[in-house]
């Protein structure tokens, strides 16, 4: 079975290119969002970084965007036109051979392959992840069947794309799971169930609650999405913050989110509790890919 490495430090030289590649995409997706007047804010550890560094957090290689699932809606459907001709979206309904939740918006002409994402047979750039806020099923009991559904369906979506996904299970128990995953992964393939069509039902369980409306929205792109529910009422209004050399959007319950999903996101982690997706292959515009085990 497969092993994924433990968090690893950037070369200071290639995450400095990493970030500066990255804020051309978000300045890309602001300039969209700007001209149609769309709601979004930087989110997750995005967001951490904008309150405790005014930028990046030190290790961190990704940009987490959220916006309401109406303004995330109309990106899509502005972004083939809008676009310049370097950024395409990613979905798995935009290539059926992308099996993640996550909508990401990448740059032409890089590459970014995860050990995670290796198996993925994709094209896989620099990227920033877009993450679409859903209503809250009112009905608890409907609410934790919609966090039941979007989960199956998440983690099914990401079985369909590999077969060795991290479980952070070890011993006996472990193994057995770590066998189960890939016999789901070849029993997809072998029925031809595709990631687009599981997708579309993720797509489904996640959007439940769109015409009812709700008090409260959450990303059903990770399973602590219940925990993590804020009302939408109090995301608004947005506030513009420093983000490196450039200025994003935070919730006005940035606080409470933030608190939420990681407790106190203010105090800086120990080494062994930080994450980032460190890649197995990086390559810039223009410049010959980089492989980490050469």
């Amino acid at each position: 079975m497969r092993k994924y490495s433990e968090f690893e430090e950037y070369d200071k030289e290639i995450l400095d290119k990493l970030h500066k590649t990255q804020i051309e995409i978000l300045n890309e997706f602001k300039r969209i969002c700007k001209k149609h007047d769309l709601n979004y804010f930087i989110a997750y550890g995005s967001a951490i970084g904008a309150v405790r560094h005014r930028g990046f957090i030190p290790w961190d290689d990704d940009i987490d965007v959220a916006m309401p699932r109406k303004d995330y809606m109309k990106f899509m459907s502005l972004a083939k036109k809008e676009l310049a001709d370097k950024y395409f979206l990613m979905t798995p309904e935009i290539d059926k051979r992308y099996a993640c939740t996550v909508t990401h918006l990448e740059m032409k002409g890089t590459i970014f392959v995860s050990e995670m994402n290796q198996d993925l047979k994709c094209e896989q750039g620099i990227f920033m992840d877009i993450f679409p806020l859903d209503f809250v099923a009112e009905n608890k009991v409907k609410e934790k069947w919609q966090g039941l559904s979007t989960n199956f369906w998440g983690r099914l979506l990401f079985l369909s794309g590999t077969a060795y996904p991290i479980v952070p299970v070890k011993g006996v128990f472990g193994l057995v799971l770590r066998y189960l995953c890939v016999i789901i992964h070849y029993m997809l393939k072998l029925f031809h169930i595709s990631p687009a069509w599981i997708y579309k039902r993720f797509q489904k369980s996640s959007m439940s609650s769109y015409r009812k409306g709700g008090t409260y929205v959450t990303s059903f792109e990770y399973a602590g999405a219940i925990k993590d529910k804020v009302k939408y009422k109090d995301l608004f209004p947005l506030k513009e913050v420093k983000f490196e050399d450039t200025t994003v959007n935070i919730p006005s319950n940035n606080h409470e989110f933030l608190t939420k999903v990681y407790g106190d996101y203010l105090k800086m982690p120990p080494v062994h509790k930080r994450v980032n997706h460190m890649p197995i292959i990086i390559g810039f515009e223009g410049e010959e890919p980089i492989y980490k085990n050469k």
